[in-house]
């Protein structure tokens, strides 16, 4: 049981749309003591550890008889608990409904999330009410306006790039704006895509993004694209020219349930994409929570999960409506879930070659798209997939970390990193479900226990019922 003095989550409502927090004095040094500490990169079980953190740093790891407690720290109990690092959500959308539920992240283990693309100024000012401790919220990364062709998908939050020019032009005003890396999107050409990758690895920064329909995953991540969101395979790579010039272009469920319908697991093209993306050492964020909702038409269904307690009714009445791109003729709702299945198996083969394989959500939204929710609901179906529990874990915490070129700060457990950390009451390591049993969560050196994580969905509940 975790012992926790003098500790205490204080909370107050300062806008019907948010749920923010009065951040608790942190303790000059705080000890977890007694749990099974899972050593990220191999698997391996530490018994008895014992974990020192100074402010918002791991100090000292490693087992009980081997180091000494600070006599002035605050000790937590962690007996018969299981200590990973927080995890991380590598495709979440804060502006909107992420950006009122951002405290649900946290009371889901999540710790960090990466943004693809938002308003920038709105995500430098989350980010700052985060990092000063006004609002609750995980660490935030972000790449501002996404960039793509004409005519852009959002133009809302998107850039036009239809040039090398203006690509280049581009990516220099997001970086020096501050943005973590950069997105492209479906429209980008293939001279546009060159010049956005030279321009941002020129100055330091990774690209990612879907893969635009006009060229292959193959022609992509040969050109230097750093990271794949969804699973984003065009005609293009496996089919023949006619063909796939007829798919490649309709609207998102019809043309994924068309072209999975299509693919052949099994075809020396499929296999030697496969064996490129772990040569490329390309990150994989697959997003299978937003493809099961959005390729099966699940729409409805989300709406009646309990997990929409935290919502206003008219929040979710609005996501009862199915978008026109994801609306899938009649003749194709029985070949979408064999599609949907196919990607399942893709993400095995890619993981069994070595891909490196991240986790994201595409959130937030309702149902299993709620902050934090989603993220959990996402591992348990890259488990689905054929990843074991271990290599799950690792797509949420060191390989995310990785993805975000911060794996000297975040992603493990280890001295001089952040203490971002989950004790859960049982071993993921046993069923990857167990990661959603959590005890406490420790972010930025303050701990949120079991009564404080409760506390705060008991608050959540009364600020939806109020609106």
């Amino acid at each position: 049981m975790i012992r926790l003095t003098g500790l205490f989550v204080l909370l107050s409502l300062l806008s019907s749309s948010s749920f923010p927090w009065s951040a608790p004095q942190t303790p000059p040094r705080i000890v977890i003591k007694g749990g099974t500490l899972i050593d990220i990169h191999t698997g391996r079980q530490i018994n008895d550890s014992l974990i020192v953190i100074e402010g918002d740093l791991i100090k000292e790891v490693g087992r009980e008889a081997e180091i000494k407690s600070p006599p002035d720290a605050q000790v937590i109990e962690a007996s018969n608990k299981w200590i990973i690092p927080g995890l991380m959500d590598m495709h979440a959308h804060v502006s909107g409904l992420g950006r009122s539920l951002l405290w649900l992240y946290v009371a889901n283990g999540v710790t960090t999330i990466r943004d693809p693309g938002g308003n920038l100024s709105l995500l430098k000012l989350v980010r700052g009410e985060i990092d000063s401790g006004k609002r609750l919220g995980p660490r935030l990364f972000f790449a501002g306006s996404v960039l793509d062709g004409n005519p852009p998908l959002w133009p809302a939050m998107s850039i036009i790039v239809d040039t090398p020019e203006r690509a280049e032009s581009a990516v220099n005003s997001l970086v020096d704006r501050g943005v973590d890396f950069i997105k492209v999107y479906n429209s980008i050409t293939e001279p546009v895509l060159a010049a956005i990758i030279r321009t941002a690895h020129g100055r330091g920064v990774p690209v990612i993004g879907h893969v635009p329909r006009a060229m292959t995953m193959t022609r992509a991540v040969e050109m230097g694209l750093d990271g794949l969101e969804h699973i984003r395979i065009t005609g293009k790579e496996l089919l023949p020219t006619e063909e796939a010039n007829k798919i490649d272009y309709l609207p998102f469920a019809q043309r994924e349930a068309l072209l999975w319908q299509r693919f052949d697991l099994g075809s020396d093209k499929l296999k030697k994409l496969v064996v490129l993306l772990a040569q490329k050492k390309v990150f994989l964020d697959p997003t299978l929570t937003i493809d099961e909702v959005d390729s099966l038409s699940l729409f409805e269904q989300e709406t009646r999960d309990p997990n929409n307690r935290f919502l206003p009714q008219q929040t979710v009445d609005a996501a009862r409506s199915i978008p026109e791109v994801f609306k899938l003729p009649p003749e194709l709702k029985n070949v979408a879930p064999a599609g949907f299945k196919k990607r399942m198996h893709f993400i095995e083969m890619c993981s069994r070659a070595g891909v490196q394989i991240i986790a994201g959500t595409d959130g937030a939204g309702v149902g299993k798209l709620l902050p934090g929710f989603g993220l959990q609901h996402e591992l348990e179906l890259l488990s689905q997939a054929g990843l074991s529990p271990l290599q799950v874990i690792q797509a949420a915490t060191i390989n995310a970390a990785r993805a975000l070129r911060k794996d000297k700060e975040l992603g493990s457990i280890e001295p001089g990193k952040l203490a971002d950390i989950i004790i859960l009451n049982s071993s993921p390591l046993t069923d990857i479900r167990n990661s959603s049993h959590i005890h406490g969560v420790i972010t930025r050196g303050r701990l949120l226990d079991r009564k404080a994580l409760d506390e705060m969905l008991r608050q959540g509940e009364i600020v939806r019922k109020s609106n």
